[in-house]
C-alpha cells in the first residue's frame, strides 16, 4: 500500500513527549496514529486512531501499525529510572531501545515509509561534560540506558542508510513541562515544599529543553527536506547552574528560593546517608544518584538543528517554567 504523507505513526503516544506532540502534529494536518500497549479509555487530543501493540522488541509485528503510514516518529522506549536500585537490566534496555528500534526501522523500510525520526537521548553521548557538547563530540555513554539508545541510533543508520527512507535522529536533553516525570519533577516538588536547600554552593552549567520547544523541534524535522542522515541535539538556548535553576523555579511558582551553601563533602555525606536510608525503604530526597545530577555540568549546543531547520526555541527557560506551573501540577507527574 502506498504510504500517505499525512499519516503519522507515533509510538509512545501516551508518554510525556507523545501527549504534547500529538496535538502539534494534528494541528498542521497530520493524521496521527498512536501505537500503544494499552489503548486509553478516553480520547487523547491529537490522536485520530489507536492501534494496539505488543511490547516493543526484536519480534514486534508492525505491519498493522504501519499500514498507509508516511512518517514514523519513534518515541517508545524503556526509560531510565530515577531510583538507581530499580534500574532495568542492560539486556532489557537493549531489547527495547536497540533491537526494538531496529525491528521498527526494518518494517518501515520494507513497507515504504517516507520518513523515520528516532528520538534518542543526549545520554547516548554523555551524562556530564565540562565542555559544550555538540554533534561532533564522540559518543561515550556511561549508562546502560545511554548505551542502548546509541545502539538504537546505529541500528537506524545501518537499516535505513542507503535506502529511500529519509531518516533523522534527535538527541534531546532532559525535558520539562506540565506533567513532567523524573528528576525535574522531584526538584519541582522540593521547591514547592518551601524547604531550605543546601545547594547554593554548586557551580555547574546544565542544559534543559521545554517540552513545547522539543515538540516544535520534532515537528520541524518531520517536514524539513534535505536533512536525511543527520543527528541533531535538542536543547533550550540557556544553560543554568543548579542554584539558578532553583531560583527560576521558585519565581515561576511564586515562592522565594531558600538556598544556603554547604561544603561539597557534607552534601556527599548526606547523599550516602540517603543511599543507606533508601536501602531500608526510606527516601530522603537526596542520594548519590540525584546529587550527581545536581552537581554535574552538561551544556549542549542546539546550533546544528537551528541552522539546518531554522528551528528556534519559542519559549525561554523562564517562560517554560511558568507554563509548567500554570498548565500542569508538578506534584503529580
Amino acid at each position: 500500500m502506498r504510504a500517505d504523507r499525512t499519516t503519522i505513526l507515533l509510538t509512545g503516544a501516551t508518554g510525556f513527549v507523545g501527549r504534547h506532540l500529538a496535538p502539534v502534529l494534528a494541528a498542521r494536518g497530520g493524521q496521527v496514529r498512536g501505537a500503544t500497549r494499552s489503548i486509553p479509555a478516553r480520547d487523547r487530543e491529537g490522536v485520530a486512531e489507536w492501534v494496539g501493540l505488543e511490547d516493543v522488541g526484536p519480534a514486534t509485528r508492525w505491519s498493522e501499525a504501519l499500514r498507509g503510514v508516511g512518517t514514523v516518529i519513534h518515541l517508545a522506549a524503556l526509560a531510565h529510572r530515577t531510583d538507581p536500585r530499580r534500574q532495568p537490566r542492560e539486556e532489557d534496555y537493549m531489547a527495547v531501545n536497540a533491537a526494538g528500534t531496529r525491528q521498527l526501522a526494518e518494517a518501515a523500510r520494507n513497507i515504504g515509509v517516507r520518513r523515520f525520526i528516532f528520538v534518542s537521548s543526549i545520554g547516548a553521548v554523555a551524562e556530564a561534560s565540562d565542555l559544550v557538547v555538540d554533534e561532533a563530540v564522540a559518543p561515550k555513554p556511561v549508562s546502560a540506558y545511554g548505551r542502548s539508545k546509541l545502539a538504537g541510533e546505529e541500528a537506524v543508520r545501518e537499516v535505513l542508510g542507503g535506502s529511500l527512507v529519509e531518516w533523522c535522529v534527535l538527541r534531546p536533553v532532559l525535558a520539562y513541562g506540565p506533567g513532567n516525570p523524573g528528576n525535574m519533577a522531584r526538584l519541582l516538588r522540593l521547591v514547592r515544599s518551601g524547604l531550605p536547600l543546601p545547594l547554593a554552593g554548586i557551580r555547574n552549567r546544565r542544559s534543559f529543553v521545554y517540552i513545547g520547544n522539543l515538540v516544535d523541534a520534532i515537528d520541524r524535522v518531520a517536514v524539513t527536506p534535505g536533512i536525511s542522515g543527520r543527528v541533531f541535539h535538542v536543547a533550550d538556548d540557556e544553560a543554568v547552574s543548579t542554584p539558578e535553576l532553583i531560583q527560576f523555579l521558585a519565581e515561576a511558582a511564586g515562592r522565594k528560593a531558600r538556598l544556603w551553601p554547604v561544603p561539597d563533602w557534607s552534601l556527599r555525606l548526606a547523599a550516602r546517608g540517603g543511599d543507606l536510608a533508601g536501602g531500608l525503604g526510606l527516601h530522603t530526597g537526596l542520594d548519590t544518584y540525584s546529587l550527581r545530577r545536581l552537581m554535574q555540568s552538561l551544556t549542549v549546543s542546539n546550533q546544528a538543528l537551528r541552522k539546518a531547520t531554522r528551528w528556534r526555541p519559542r519559549a525561554t527557560l523562564m517562560e517554560g517554567l511558568r507554563a509548567t506551573f500554570r498548565l500542569g501540577d508538578a506534584d503529580h507527574p
